[in-house]
């Protein structure tokens, strides 16, 4: 069958573009590459305007205001967590420009390789456009109302939550839901193992240990204490390279706290109450337990008194990975993983 150029007609001397399956005169194939030509710099240049979005600090300006407007409601937290949350959010937005970086600076050098040599077709241009597409949508859905966690207390406490704790166009594996795992002593759990009950004396307490392994991002656990005996419960994590003494309160291997200390201000406000009563920790409290791997920080705040506290801890004493540590020392003493 005859083929003629889609442009003239003529049916001389005509050449295929396997790109767009046409078929085109010697004439008229030098202005289709000519098209091609000028298509591909349209796309180089919003490679270029990309870039240069995502490079503005504007985009992360909504999140900073928010956090901005929590410091002047909340003074007496606020200089602390304020300042931890922005450089969260800073690092999570910095990762995320590496990568979109590395990406783009990957597929332009693709494309300018190509332009040189004129080996490209609409094929390549239709890859090149969705690559960048792609690349879009990471930008836009990598912020997101979630990403601020402002529900923790009366007076809330802010943090940023990476969701996604590697930039990839593969997405992220998140945690399971955490659950009661390793035991030292005598404990019993419920089937499910979000409960956990003491069975029996133990010299130094029963140890409840986590199931999930933390090496990075910032996680929270909510617990509920079902019953307290009369001593409190212990509070913290441990590095999974050692076994936790929590009992032998200057262990490398484990940290946390049996009570929230309290603070100079506290102390001041309570000079009037019977110095022996302890408030801190009762039957029915919740408690959660804030492990931050990004800071190597972990916290604590008992939601009833709106006590918290936290610790940094020493990287070289107690490595990454890290589990909770949770140790109940009467007999019938029981707590539930709420959240």
């Amino acid at each position: 069958m005859k083929q003629n150029c889609v442009k003239c007609k003529n049916s001389i001397q005509i050449i295929s573009c396997h790109g767009c399956q046409q078929i085109f005169c010697t004439e008229h194939v030098r202005e289709h590459r000519e098209e091609l030509s000028q298509r591909i710099d349209h796309i180089i240049e919003e490679y270029h305007q990309f870039e240069d979005e995502f490079n503005k600090d504007d985009l992360i300006q909504p999140y900073i205001s928010r956090i901005n407007q929590w410091e002047h409601e909340s003074i007496r937290k606020i200089q602390r967590t304020a300042e931890r949350a922005r450089n969260d959010l800073n690092k999570i937005l910095d990762r995320m420009k590496v990568h979109l970086k590395s990406s783009v600076d990957k597929i332009t050098q693709n494309i300018q390789s190509n332009r040189q040599s004129k080996d490209f077709t609409e094929i390549n241009l239709k890859d090149w456009m969705k690559q960048l597409r792609h690349l879009q949508h990471i930008q836009k859905t990598s912020l997101t109302e979630d990403i601020i966690d402002d529900s923790r207390s009366s007076i809330p406490l802010i943090k940023i939550i990476d969701t996604k704790q590697a930039f990839t166009s593969d997405g992220f594996e998140p945690l399971p839901q955490e659950k009661f795992d390793g035991v030292v002593g005598k404990i019993d759990f419920s089937s499910d193992h979000r409960f956990a009950k003491c069975t029996g004396n133990n010299w130094n307490g029963s140890t409840i240990c986590g199931k999930n392994l933390y090496v990075s991002g910032i996680h929270t656990i909510r617990f509920h204490i079902n019953k307290m005996g009369i001593q409190n419960p212990f509070f913290g994590i441990k590095s999974t390279l050692h076994e936790p003494n929590p009992w032998n309160r200057t262990t490398p291997f484990a940290y946390g706290w049996w009570k929230i200390p309290w603070t100079y201000e506290e102390i001041k406000n309570k000079k009037n109450e019977k110095p022996n009563e302890d408030t801190t920790i009762k039957t029915g409290d919740d408690m959660t337990l804030t492990i931050n791997c990004t800071n190597n920080e972990i916290e604590l705040e008992n939601h009833r008194t709106n006590q918290y506290t936290f610790e940094r801890i020493p990287y070289e004493k107690c490595p990454f990975p890290w589990k909770f540590a949770i140790v109940l020392y009467s007999p019938g003493d029981s707590i539930s993983i709420v959240s």
